[in-house]
């Protein structure tokens, strides 16, 4: 009896240790990774109005990798796919009103236009103590975005 007990908790240890070495730990800050680079030149700056596809997923830690924005685990969104919308549809906004969460208002500025960029996103970012839809609270979150168009701001008249 004694026996079985001291192998079970040695494979439980190995098990647990196993386990933590094969994960990946949620950034603390905004991560920001640009998945495809345009050659143009116009930039995201605040006010414009963009045009964008996004897919989003919850930061998974028990993902063997190394890099943030493969530790995608269960995707809760997507501007692209079913059964998330019946057809594709271009989600845009204007950057800097405060209606995103604030990862994205800091992590689509300087974003070229024609670029996809990779967001990792951490709760205090995102939804915080917050649940939403189906994203826990405290929630680190994954986004591809595919930046379509962008909308320049007219200074002049503001």
């Amino acid at each position: 009896m004694i026996k079985n007990f001291f192998y079970i908790n040695i494979f439980i240890l190995f098990f647990i240790n196993l386990n933590l070495l094969y994960s990946i730990e949620a950034p603390k800050k905004l991560y920001i990774k640009d998945v495809e680079l345009s050659n143009l030149e116009l930039k995201v700056e605040l006010n414009d109005e963009l045009f964008v596809h996004y897919e989003g997923w919850i930061f998974d830690r028990n993902i063997n990798t190394k890099d943030y924005c493969s530790a995608k685990g269960n995707k809760f969104d997507s501007s692209k796919e079913k059964p998330f919308r019946p057809q594709p549809k271009i989600f845009n906004f204007k950057i800097g009103k405060g209606l995103l969460i604030p990862g994205w208002e800091l992590g689509l500025l300087e974003m070229k236009k024609g670029s996809k960029r990779c967001l990792v996103i951490p709760h205090q970012l995102a939804y915080g103590h917050r649940s939403f839809d189906k994203i826990p609270p405290y929630s680190t979150l994954i986004f591809e975005i595919e930046l379509i168009e962008i909308n320049k701001n007219n200074r002049e008249g503001k």
